[in-house]
């Protein structure tokens, strides 16, 4: 069905974002239960996406906005006042939408779907907005310091961007990463090993594209859960960086190499892939979880499948030549999959998932034979969870050594010169992924 007039888009786009407001549900997992639900088209679905990711990434900003022309705070309007102002300030600044379509629409929905009386109020702010662009307004917002200024420009939280500086250096590098987590990530569609090549999965679709830095990846248009691979469990939705830190520490060339374990493995994605190759060298390979529903979840990738605590695994010690631990962590790596992320994080949760990052390294050195390799990953860059647990795990295990891995990673991505790796959307197109490894060289 064809939205000739916008309304029954906005309508579903605002159901979502109170849906997900509400329901304290993740926008990525939420919207296409609405998109399904809609007899929208593929081009009216585009914008209802556009809307609600867009309102929900650039919500910082756009409640600095809203406050600076509203005689009561964001915050304390009603639930759905705040999301119709937030939608309608989307696509007042930072959408091709004429003023007084997305005015209008606004204020019918409020009557519609809210009530009668707060939407001479909506009218009234959506009209102040629109008295200017975006630049414009966040210039009139003003700031304190360059990072102040990308806060509010790029609708970061500033401890965020405070832990991009400490890793970067460089403030430019800062705005470059801001840049990247608010454009919609392509999505990679990656064969698993000796099971679907990136021919095959480009053969017949000439809208995809062959992913840059993985060859057995490719960009996609539409729903992958159309693609045959992926309904055939020959292939997966997956990161190239997710991919890459993977390749590299299974690529670790070691002497004795016999049993691997993946030791977070839900939701499997990683696992899928140590799985195959550790099987094209005849190795055996355990995937273990701890929760029973993201052990689920991985049985699509792999049969091995192991569910109990990292923290106090169920296996003899010295059991493993390769463990990866894909440990929980922030995943300010990813923001631009998530658009709610930088929201629902909290710099205050940080130390937690240092504790837990200290508490599966620990348990691991117990099951990782001499001679055999240790794989950290995060989906982070924050020092807290990266560079700085590298310092306090070889500090606290002096029988490992760091070992570099720049060299198994593609060289055109022009990683500098580092035992560890991290990834960066800005730089790389991928998430933002680290990766350290660790050698036992003594008992």
């Amino acid at each position: 069905m064809s939205d000739t007039n916008g309304l029954d888009s906005r309508r579903v786009a605002l159901k979502a974002l109170i849906s997900i407001e509400k329901e304290h549900s993740y926008a990525n997992l939420a919207l296409p239960h609405f998109l399904k639900e809609s007899d929208l088209s593929v081009a009216d679905k585009s914008l209802v996406t556009e809307i609600v990711y867009g309102s929900i990434r650039m919500r910082g900003t756009y409640d600095r906005i809203i406050d600076s022309v509203s005689n009561r705070p964001v915050q304390d309007l009603d639930l759905e006042v705040r999301e119709v102002l937030r939608m309608g300030a989307h696509q007042l600044l930072n959408m091709r939408v004429a003023s007084h379509a997305a005015v209008d629409t606004a204020v019918t929905l409020t009557k519609q779907e809210i009530n009668q009386s707060s939407s001479g109020f909506v009218n009234a702010i959506l009209r102040k907005i629109s008295k200017f662009d975006f630049d414009q307004w966040i210039t009139n917002l003003g700031f304190t310091d360059k990072l102040d200024q990308l806060a509010i420009q790029y609708s970061h939280p500033r401890w965020i961007l405070e832990s991009y500086l400490k890793r970067l250096g460089d403030i430019i590098r800062v705005e470059e990463e801001c840049i990247a987590n608010n454009r919609n990530p392509k999505v990679c569609v990656i064969g698993w090993p000796g099971q679907a090549t990136q021919a095959q999965l480009l053969e017949g679709n000439e809208s995809f594209a062959a992913a840059p830095w993985v060859d057995s990846g490719v960009e996609i248009t539409g729903d992958p859960a159309e693609i045959a691979a992926i309904r055939g469990l020959q292939a997966s939705v997956q990161d190239q960086g997710s991919f890459l830190v993977s390749k590299a520490f299974a690529d670790l060339p070691i002497k004795e190499d016999g049993f691997w374990l993946d030791m977070c493995a839900g939701p499997g994605g990683k696992s899928a892939l140590l799985d195959r190759w550790a099987g094209q060298r005849n190795i055996n390979f355990i995937a273990n979880e701890i929760a029973p529903h993201r052990a689920k979840l991985v049985q699509r990738s792999t049969n091995k499948i192991v569910i109990s605590d990292g923290l106090n695994p169920a296996f003899k010690e010295c059991s493993f030549s390769r463990i990866l631990i894909d440990a929980p962590c922030s995943g300010l790596g990813a923001l631009r999959r998530r658009p709610d992320a930088r929201w629902r994080k909290k710099e205050s949760e940080i130390q937690g998932l240092v504790e837990i990052q200290k508490g599966l390294l620990a348990s691991a050195t117990k099951l990782i034979k001499e001679g055999g390799v240790l794989g950290y990953v995060t989906c982070s860059p924050h020092p807290a969870e990266t560079i700085e647990n590298v310092k306090w795990f070889l500090e606290s295990y002096p029988e490992f050594i760091q070992i570099p891995v720049v060299e198994f990673f593609p060289t055109g991505m022009n990683l500098p010169e580092s035992l560890n790796v991290q990834l960066w959307p800005g730089l790389h197109g991928t998430d933002g992924m680290f990766l350290a490894v660790f050698q036992r060289v003594t008992k």
